[in-house]
């Protein structure tokens, strides 16, 4: 089995209202598997492409199909406008990965949704 995430096709769910207009992406380091940790990688661009540094970030996870909670993780920049999170996939099935970005009075959330086979 293996995890169904395209780094460039994901569906983006911007839920900030008035939100800073950044372009936020979400990729995964090596293979994810269920029940262990795993690295994603948050990438925060502002309008004219330039990386947003000194962001807090925060990502969240919930299963799309079932009540098990919330899962978070801070995110740390590790490069100018590259967060690292190292969040644990329990279990195999559709998850919805929410980040959290803000800096300074600017705060956005961004959705993307996936699926863990493995």
């Amino acid at each position: 089995m293996k995890l169904v995430w395209a780094s460039i096709a994901f569906a983006v769910v911007a839920l900030a209202a008035g939100g800073p207009d950044w372009k936020v992406s979400l990729e995964p380091v090596g293979k994810i598997k269920a029940n262990y940790p795993a690295q994603v990688n948050v990438k925060i661009l502002d309008a004219k492409k330039a990386p947003v540094e000194g962001a807090a970030v925060e990502v969240v996870l919930t299963m799309e199909e079932m009540d098990h909670g919330e899962f978070k993780s801070a995110a740390k920049m590790s490069k100018p406008g590259i967060y690292e999170a190292k969040p644990t996939f329990f279990m195999v099935g559709k998850w919805r990965v929410t980040v959290h970005s803000k800096k300074g009075d600017q705060t956005r959330t961004d959705v993307f949704p996936y699926e863990v086979t493995e």
